[in-house]
């Protein structure tokens, strides 16, 4: 589970031994897709997050071989959502587990037109063999082409006050 937060301008990234990713984190048993959201951000952000701020997004699925050095295959997926908030990263709320905190991992707000920039330096920089770094750039591209297209859509739609309100007494 993977969410992309943003606050119009911003987006939350977090790093985690110098590798950049999306905040989030394992489905816990019991647990739902919405539940598992809200609490791995609230965790790593301290942002407690609201359904209706929710949009499912995106998923990956691949085998994993050799999953953790278990010597076990291992069917992957990782289900990406968009989080548009008002709300701020609050340090003093995050609850991060000790593999996290030994890893390092922070969150950072990163322009959201320099976020792809961010990511090719950090998978240029770093020794990341996995394909998280690349994921996560897919991931963001992905949204990128998303919203571009929602305001293609959304051009041609915005009225003048003195427009709709025409529009609205012929109606009545």
């Amino acid at each position: 589970m993977k969410a992309l937060v943003t606050n119009g301008n911003e987006v939350i990234i977090g790093n985690e031994n110098q590798i950049m990713q999306f905040p989030g984190g394992h489905l816990e048993p019991g647990e739902t897709l919405l539940d598992c959201l809200k609490r791995e951000v609230r965790e790593e952000t301290g942002i407690k997050i609201e359904t209706e701020e929710i949009e499912p997004f995106f998923s990956i699925k691949y085998y994993c071989k050799n999953y953790h050095a278990t010597s076990k295959n291992r069917l992957v997926e990782i289900y990406y959502f968009i989080v548009s908030t008002a709300q701020k990263y609050d340090r003093s709320q995050i609850e991060l587990s000790k593999n996290e905190q030994k890893q390092n991992y922070v969150c950072y707000y990163i322009p959201i037109n320099n976020l792809k920039k961010l990511l090719m330096v950090n998978k240029h920089t770093t020794k990341e063999k996995n394909s998280a770094l690349d994921d996560t750039l897919l991931v963001w591209e992905t949204y990128i082409e998303k919203m571009k297209e929602r305001e293609k859509n959304m051009r041609g739609c915005d009225l003048s006050k003195k427009q709709l309100t025409k529009k609205i007494k012929k109606l009545l």
